[in-house]
């Protein structure tokens, strides 16, 4: 049966219908150059589709416009997201890892003044070191002249189950054009507790916007009575922060518009002595977050921030980039960024959204150590804004420890990492978690293929598996060559493997590779397989590259394939970089 199924490969191999995640080299052999290109190095965020879940409006709920919603994981492992909704700010919780969300509770309701309605956004939620939670938002009044824009708190000294009456700490004018908007917090070291905001008050004779911050040095019981001028760009409008430490520095996201479009844009300080001098246009403490700019008629704006228990910043904003002009039309993407809030790159869209459609006024936190949570504003599944939440799997740089593995298809938690360090499974309800370990003979790996759907499924095409690559000698090439072997396994234990040769895959051979499978009844599969170190071009102390592609067929039917995220098939060089721990 193997031999007739790799006979069957090699025909596919050597066909026209090759299927792969990122294209094909169609250079003739006789043309064939090997050319090798700079590492995708760091790490990657991984998107998990089987994770997606819709907060607001609960099943059976009134629908009605909701968005601009936060997450927070408190320290007692509790979750809370923060979101607006019918004028209101409301807050819900879950205590089960987000398995099950309350019944939403109104944290800063609407309300009359001067004949007015004052409707509350902008929401946002911060937990102190001292286990205090405080939230804010924004009062906008419904008509102009009646009433200032100002800046609300609320705080909670028993994780959420009271609050305090809305104590507001700025106000600015009674206009839409003069108002102030978007805060969101920052605790210091110190325990000082600070609050910025974007503020159109200072400048009621022009369109000009500059960031401003208040503190608080009694955990957000009284406020600084003036605010701090923090960013400024003449004839320009600095917008929407979110301040996060970084090392020795205060490192802030906001959105510029100096190219016409607004753009992310990162404003740092001194921890020490933060925004002695506000950050001017001019200034060196003020760069385009982007490692490769975007184009000035792409829009980019509402940007977030946060920072990775590995150091690393993440940047999520709204943009039109790869979509029409219209701003409206946005949706959302992560950008990664190193520990310093430099170089943003490897960016990913959490939500498939159509091009008619939106996400808009996200934001990305921690969910727990090694994965993050998206929220949006979505209309991707909704004609009116909803809000969604995604997970994101954090996939570090990897390193393969020594290890005795049994290849038996069992992956046995005293051969492998608890929670396994590589996640491909953002295209469908079907993913792939997988770990790689060695001793002085074999690499091995493990892959665990869990179905998420709701369907029959059945293994009937002979493409459905797991197909593992091996840049053995870190060569970083741009297509197949010499140095490179990618090894098919389906769930039948059934392998075929191929090499890399001028550009093309070919059929190969290698002495003592074994595979093992353990098929999960409608669940999925697990599978271990080991390869010799001696087949791999290997030098010790050098680096690898590795990728891994889940391929299935879809409730529908369709052939579906994907690669580890930001992986090229045949591009070893955007391969995961991984070291083989001595």
């Amino acid at each position: 049966m193997i031999n007739e199924f790799r006979s069957f490969f090699i025909c596919v191999l050597l066909g026209p219908i090759l299927l792969s995640c990122k294209g094909q080299n169609h250079e003739s052999l006789t043309d064939f150059k090997r050319t090798t290109d700079e590492p995708l190095d760091g790490i990657r965020i991984a998107w998990d589709n089987s994770s997606m879940q819709r907060l607001v409006p609960r099943q059976g709920g009134q629908q009605a416009w909701a968005g601009y919603p936060r997450i927070r994981r408190l320290k007692e492992g509790v979750l809370m997201a923060i979101y607006e909704t019918n004028g209101n700010v409301e807050i819900i919780k879950s205590e089960d890892n987000g398995h099950t969300w309350s019944d939403a509770t109104i944290l800063f309701e609407k309300h009359t003044q001067s004949s007015v309605t004052i409707n509350k956004a902008n929401g946002e939620l911060i937990q102190l070191s001292n286990g205090d939670l405080v939230a804010g938002c924004n009062y906008r009044p419904s008509r102009d002249g009646m009433a200032p824009f100002a800046i609300a708190v609320s705080r909670s000294t028993n994780l959420g189950e009271t609050w305090t009456t809305p104590q507001v700490i700025y106000e600015a004018g009674k206009e839409f054009a003069n108002g102030c908007w978007e805060p969101s917090f920052l605790e210091l070291p110190s325990g000082e507790l600070q609050v910025y905001f974007a503020n159109e008050g200072p400048y009621t004779q022009s369109d000009e916007q500059e960031i401003s911050m208040l503190s608080s040095l009694d955990y957000g019981i009284s406020w600084s009575k003036e605010s701090v001028k923090v960013s400024f760009r003449k004839n320009h409008r600095d917008g929407m922060p979110v301040p996060v430490i970084a090392g020795n520095e205060i490192v802030m996201a906001i959105e510029d518009n100096v190219s016409g479009q607004f753009k992310p844009y990162i404003v740092r300080t001194s921890l020490e002595n933060p925004w002695e001098i506000p950050v001017d246009g001019a200034s060196s403490n003020r760069h385009v977050a982007h490692e490769s700019q975007l184009p000035d008629q792409v829009y980019a704006g509402a940007p977030y921030l946060m920072q990775l228990p590995s150091g690393e910043l993440l940047l999520s904003y709204q943009t039109t980039r790869g979509r029409s002009s219209n701003w409206e039309l946005s949706t959302m993407e992560v950008a990664i960024g190193d520990s310093r809030g430099l170089q943003f790159s490897r960016i990913t869209q959490p939500f498939e959204v159509p091009m008619d459609r939106e996400a808009k006024w996200n934001s990305i936190s921690l969910w727990d150590r090694n994965t993050v949570v998206a929220a949006s504003s979505t209309t991707f599944r909704s004609p009116i804004s909803e809000v969604w939440i995604i997970l994101g799997h954090v996939i570090p740089e990897l390193v393969a420890p020594v290890r005795e593995v049994l290849v038996d298809g069992h992956l046995d938690r005293q051969e492998w990492q608890e929670e396994f360090p590589v996640f491909v499974g953002h295209r469908g309800l079907v993913n792939l978690q997988a770990d790689v370990a060695h001793d002085e003979d074999f690499l091995y790996f493990a892959a665990l293929v869990k179905y998420k759907g709701n369907w029959e499924h059945e293994v009937i095409m002979e493409e459905e598996g797991v197909t593992v690559y091996i840049d053995g000698g870190n060569f970083c090439l741009t297509s197949p060559d010499t140095g490179l072997i990618k090894v098919f396994c389906n769930s039948k234990g059934q392998y075929h493997i191929s090499k890399g040769e001028r550009g093309k895959w070919i059929n190969y051979d290698i002495e003592g590779i074994r595979l093992s499978t353990q098929e999960m009844s409608q669940e999925g599969y697990s599978l271990e397989l080991a390869v010799p170190l001696s087949a791999l071009d290997y030098q010790l102390g050098n680096d690898m590259r590795i990728n891994f592609k889940l391929c299935y067929q879809d409730e529908e039917g369709r052939l579906t394939e994907e690669c580890v995220v930001h992986s090229q098939e045949d591009a070893s060089n955007t391969w995961c970089k991984m070291k083989l721990k001595p």
